[in-house]
């Protein structure tokens, strides 16, 4: 790793991915999940979104006090980004969302706590089906009617041309909305890495959206929304992906507490 006195000011600096115990077989399982294309670099893992993971750093307790990290961190993660600032090059703030997103992700399902000075991020409950089928919004609410209450309908968005909504008269348990595949070409927000192939086939996809903070929801409507959204995988031979980018093929995998 780099020198001490840098290496703590980068971990003050965050996000930092702080762990009570190192759990390398785990965490290289969850990164090749995240990116099936991670390529390994003496000691940092390099994304195809332009982030950078490094690690692990044995946290001392003078490193700690450098970085001003919990006594009860043994070892850590620090993300970077690959800054590139040309013209036609993904932003990097997009870049520092990814890993904000990744590790959030990594602490989730790993037990481990995030650090930073950047405020931590808030992201509600959601997931979302990524396929290269069709399928008509009729038979999406099939699929998706005995998940959520009230009558499903499909109402258009007026803003973007081939995208819907699906309503109901009640509030539903959750919001469902379908980007079209032309959508999957943003260069501010690709389809995920996760999808591996997939992400070449320009796919469509259904958006799951909750009212709850990701942090906090309680298991019942994790539950839910994962046993809805990976029915209707099921369904178009799709992807199911949580908030912040990680494949989910069971309900309980969508935020695992």
């Amino acid at each position: 790793m780099a020198s001490s006195g840098r290496t703590a000011k980068r971990l003050a600096a965050g996000p930092t991915l702080l762990l009570a115990a190192e759990v390398s077989d785990e965490i290289a399982d969850a990164l090749v999940a995240y990116d099936p294309a991670l390529r390994v670099r003496s000691d940092r893992f390099a994304f195809g979104n332009g982030v950078l993971l490094h690690g692990p750093v044995d946290v001392t307790a003078e490193l700690a006090a450098k970085a001003g990290l919990p006594a009860s961190a043994a070892s850590a993660y620090y993300a970077d980004i690959i800054e590139t600032g040309t013209r036609g090059s993904r932003p990097d703030h997009a870049k520092w969302q990814d890993a904000e997103r990744l590790v959030c992700g990594l602490a989730v399902r790993l037990g481990g706590t995030v650090h930073g000075q950047r405020p931590a991020m808030s992201l509600n409950l959601s997931a979302s089906v990524y396929t290269a089928q069709s399928l008509p919004a009729e038979q999406v609410i099939s699929v998706l009617q005995p998940y959520t209450d009230g009558a499903l309908f499909a109402d258009e968005d007026q803003d973007v041309p081939g995208a819907y909504f699906l309503v109901s008269e009640q509030e539903p348990r959750f919001l469902t909305v379908f980007w079209p595949p032309r959508l999957s070409r943003s260069a501010l927000q690709p389809p995920p890495l996760a999808l591996g192939d997939l992400r070449d086939q320009e796919p469509a996809r259904w958006e799951l959206r909750s009212k709850f903070p990701a942090a906090t929801a309680d298991r019942a409507i994790r539950l839910t929304v994962g046993e809805a959204a990976l029915a209707l995988a099921h369904r178009v031979d799709g992807v199911v992906i949580d908030p912040y980018g990680f494949p989910v093929t069971r309900p309980e995998g969508l935020l695992p507490r």
